[in-house]
């Protein structure tokens, strides 16, 4: 047997001069010692190579130094970038990420919860779904450790970071009507959802501001979805007074839009002008460059798990959760210009929509 593998905390306790509970307390991080304890059991720890068991640590904490990540759509930009900065700070913190992609279906997302609670995480970031709201604010009320994500779960026990989505639609829409834009138009999430409903939300908001009637013809629903985006944006520009200016509520289904003007030859901005939520690094490389609301993801997944960490340092401390919320901001690029009239859009191009169907099966 390797010397290494030969040596135990009991081993390092003598050597340091030290009990063993004062010796577990130091290389475990947890409890108290004092700065000479400290000092003499991490000498002898690398005098004598000690590695710890941590399995035997976490059998004996009841922890397991892992937290449990939940995501609607391991594909999508904003979540790829906020589970970095999740990761980022998890690492830091000397903490290990399970990740689990819902789909945005509510029965997977249960699932996901209850085999990462099966696993033994020590705590979980989600951003539950609404049908599922009951059992996040039940899971948290009975002491496990949880961060929503632009949700309000509904316990006081559950800290939520949030990005302010009532006034992000709003600075859009306020951006466009700075230009001249009077007919705005909106490609909108699922409503099921809170970012879905509140997006809209806050671009009505942004039309009574600006001092525009709202136009239910103005807005098509995408869905979140690209296919369902691609045909929004169809039905938006075969309107006879089409917008001369689109918002669209998520980076995935910003490109589809901009996949049906293509398709359609309609220009960005002469013909339309355009603003994306969430700002992916394509929207700076495209031509021309789009107009974008950003959301500090990175910076949100470090909040989040920051946030579940001093949670779990507290041991699950039932003092009331924070709230806390980051402004979006607007990316002003080359998508967005003064409008032109409200006259029907050139159709410079048109993709015959059999063959569209056919492309899309083959991608």
């Amino acid at each position: 047997m390797s010397k290494r593998a030969s040596i135990t905390l009991k081993d390092v306790a003598a050597e340091a001069g030290v009990s063993v509970g004062i010796a577990s307390r130091v290389l475990g991080g947890y409890g108290s010692f004092s700065e000479k304890s400290r000092a003499s059991v991490l000498a002898a720890a690398g005098k004598l190579n000690y590695r710890a068991n941590g399995v035997a640590r976490s059998l004996r904490l009841r922890r397991t130094n892992t937290i449990g990540v939940l995501i609607s759509q391991i594909s999508s930009y904003h979540w790829t970038t906020f589970v970095q900065g999740v990761e980022e700070a998890a690492k830091r913190a000397g903490y290990g990420v399970i990740l689990s992609n819902t789909g945005d279906d509510p029965v997977r997302e249960m699932d996901c919860l209850r085999d990462l609670r099966e696993r033994g995480i020590d705590g979980v970031i989600a951003s539950p779904l609404d049908r599922n709201l009951r059992a996040f604010r039940q899971a948290a009320d009975s002491g496990f450790p949880m961060v929503s994500v632009n949700v309000d779960v509904g316990s006081n026990k559950a800290a939520v970071v949030a990005t302010d989505e009532h006034r992000a639609g709003a600075e859009a829409v306020a951006h466009l009507s700075g230009l001249g834009h009077r007919r705005i138009g909106l490609v909108a999430g699922d409503l099921d959802l809170d970012s879905g409903r509140m997006r809209l939300e806050s671009y009505r908001v942004g039309l009574a501001e600006a001092g525009i009637t709202f136009d239910e013809d103005l807005v098509a629903f995408g869905n979140y979805r690209h296919d369902e985006a691609y045909e929004a944006a169809g039905r938006l520009i075969s309107l006879p007074r089409p917008p001369t200016g689109i918002l669209v509520c998520n980076e995935s289904m910003t490109g589809a839009v901009l996949e049906c003007l293509r398709d359609h030859g309609v220009g960005i901005p002469g013909d339309i002008s355009l603003i994306g939520f969430d700002d992916p690094d394509w929207a700076r490389f495209y031509s021309p460059s789009i107009t974008t609301l950003r959301e500090e993801r990175y910076y949100m997944g470090k909040l989040a798990c920051d946030a579940l960490v001093s949670k779990l340092e507290r041991n699950g401390s039932a003092d009331s959760a924070p709230l806390v919320t980051l402004r979006t901001r607007l990316v002003i690029r080359q998508s967005c210009s003064t409008p032109r009239g409200t006259e029907a859009l050139p159709r410079r191009i048109r993709v015959d929509p059999q063959q569209k169907q056919q492309t899309t099966a083959l991608s």
